[in-house]
């Protein structure tokens, strides 16, 4: 990806139907559904039947939204910088949610969204006021991509998803995501007679996938609108 009037240009190896290898899609997706099971466990989630259906469903919503992530930005070698950002920002949320665990807060939001319907607003306050850790764990180690792929890649320096102001959005998306997926799953469960809080949590890591696949489709738009004005 260049820098060419402002905007940055996307380049034909980006758009080779063999640009980007699957092992990155698979690397990333492992690496995400990884840090789930770690969070499952260290939150004290038990593996009955209803917890079983529902890991099932975020398996297959988090392996779907790294199979599109991977198909929005192709890229030659390795995983791209939101392939990357979105795995950082994983271990930042796990992170993060262990340290809120310890002092009951995911307990205190699972009790919550799972008795009571709630909006995306008081939804995304509920998780800022219990899980606050969890939520600058993975902001914090998202903003990591961009010094990280500065000393991995002489090239990225170039490259607009690495600015910070763009880890900024998808940051933000992926906040929001993660708020979004949670109200999806735990409203699903809720017409399905319950849910366990593996619902809830699915849903966060769920939402927190495709709040970045969305980050970087709506990216990708307004630069083919942008270079098409031009």
């Amino acid at each position: 990806m260049t820098m060419g009037a402002g905007l940055p240009q996307i380049t034909p190896a980006e758009h080779s139907p063999g640009a980007t290898p699957a092992v990155a899609t698979l690397w990333v997706s492992a690496g995400v559904v990884t840090l789930l099971g770690l969070s499952w466990r260290f939150s004290g989630g038990g593996m009955d039947a209803q917890s079983t259906c529902w890991l099932a469903v975020t398996l297959l919503s988090i392996l779907g939204g790294c199979a599109a992530l991977g198909w929005l930005r192709r890229a030659s070698v390795g995983p791209t910088a939101p392939q990357l950002m979105l795995l950082l920002g994983a271990l930042g949320m796990a992170g993060g949610l262990w340290w809120d665990t310890g002092a009951g807060g995911f307990a205190a939001v699972a009790a919550l969204c799972l008795s009571e319907p709630l909006d995306l607003a008081a939804t995304l306050s509920l998780h800022w006021e219990h899980l606050p850790m969890m939520h600058i764990g993975m902001i914090a180690a998202g903003l990591a991509t961009g010094p990280l792929l500065r000393s991995l890649r002489r090239g990225c320096r170039r490259q607009f998803c690495a600015r910070l102001a763009q880890n900024l959005v998808c940051s933000g998306w992926m906040v929001t995501g993660m708020a979004a997926g949670a109200l999806v799953f735990t409203h699903l469960a809720a017409q399905v007679g319950g849910g366990p809080p593996m619902a809830m949590l699915g849903g966060m890591f769920s939402g927190m996938v495709w709040g970045m696949v969305a980050s970087v489709s709506l990216y990708r738009t307004w630069v083919r609108i942008s270079a098409g004005g031009n």
